[in-house]
Order: structure tokens, then sequence, then C-alpha cells
């Protein structure tokens, strides 16, 4: 049995075919979708009032406009976005803050302002991937956000796929075998990611 039969049994054993609902991301909201991105790092999901989703909660309600204009968070000061989001989280030793910042100015250098020029063109990854504190799994989950199905290969993921294989697995290889097995099942890539990634959250701690 290959590993993708593997870890598709697993899926079966574990989830009993029934996925947990994606709450849905940021679609058509690019700055959303980059702070959620940025602040998910090794962070703690709650409800609508806590964790990530009240920092982008806090910003719309600060803006009081649809945030999809990439050019207004680039010209923020990270301590004045600290202030007005209430969260001062660090990851790779930067403010979360001036990570979502040098990200948004990153993506304008490539031409990204607004979501509907989100993946048009190669060099938009590397612009982002070149700010520290960004990286591939946040890049994947960035566009998962926006509405293109993918996998978001954090912590929680490698821990399942680890189990279901029965090794030590990387990212890339995380992300390419639950896609084989969302495409194998003909589900949505974010809808499975989910589920997987929230089983693991509550039973593989």
């Amino acid at each position: 049995m290959d590993q993708v039969e593997t870890l598709d049994s697993y899926i079966t054993s574990t989830l009993h075919d029934s996925l947990t609902t994606w709450p849905g991301g940021w679609p058509g909201e690019i700055e959303a979708a980059l702070i959620d991105a940025v602040f998910s790092i090794q962070a703690r999901y709650g409800g609508p009032h806590s964790g990530v989703r009240a920092v982008v909660s806090r910003w719309r309600d600060y803006q009081a406009r649809p945030l999809d204009d990439l050019d207004v968070l680039a010209q923020v000061d990270p301590a004045d976005f600290v202030r007005i989001v209430g969260n001062s989280s660090r990851a790779s030793g930067r403010l979360k803050a001036a990570i979502v910042v040098d990200a948004a100015r990153a993506l304008i250098d490539a031409d990204v302002h607004h979501a509907r020029q989100f993946g048009s063109t190669p060099d938009q990854k590397t612009a982002y991937l070149s700010v520290k504190g960004c990286g591939p799994v946040t890049w994947s989950y960035l566009g998962m956000l926006l509405g293109s199905p993918d996998i978001k290969a954090d912590t929680w993921i490698l821990r399942f796929v680890e189990k279901a294989v029965g090794h030590h697995v990387t990212s890339h290889e995380a992300r390419q075998w639950l896609t084989a097995v969302a495409a194998k099942r003909d589900v949505n890539a974010t809808e499975l990611d989910h589920a997987v990634w929230n089983y693991a959250r509550r039973n593989l701690a």
C-alpha cells in the first residue's frame, strides 16, 4: 500500500468520512487573508472574538471598509498595528505586525494590490518568501483564505500524516499526499485540510 492509500485509510478510520465544515476564509479581501495567514503562525484558534479572527475583526472595525487594499496595510507603522489589533505576538523573532506590513510591501512590489491580482505570476510567491517570517506553509494558507483549494502543512497536519504513515514526513510530502487524497475522494483540498487539522489538534496534542 503506498503512502496516499495508507493516509486515505487512516482518514477513514479517524474522521469516518465526515469532514468538519471549513469556516471559510476571506475571499476578495487580501488584507484580511494576509493578516490571518501571518497571525496564524503558532496561534490558538478560538471564537470570533479571540485569537487570529479577533485581529482581523479589530482591523476591520478600525478601517470600516472592505479589507482589500494592501497599499493601506503597507503604510501602517507596525507599532500602530499592534495597538489597533491588541496583539503583540511574534514569529521568527519579529512582531507578526511587522511581518504583515513587510509582506504587504513585498506583494505590492510584485504588483499585488487587491485579491483579484493574487496568484497571477510566480514572482508573487518569491516576493512573499523574501520576507523574514513568511514561509511556504503560510503562502499556501494565504491562497486558501482567498479561495484557492490547498493544504496548509503546519504542525498539526504533519503530526496527523506522520501518525498515519508511521514515520517523519516533510511539509512538501504531507501537502502532496493530502492533495492526492482530496483528488481521490473528489473533495475540496481546503475542506480536507481543515477536517484533518481540526481532528489533529483535538486528538493528537
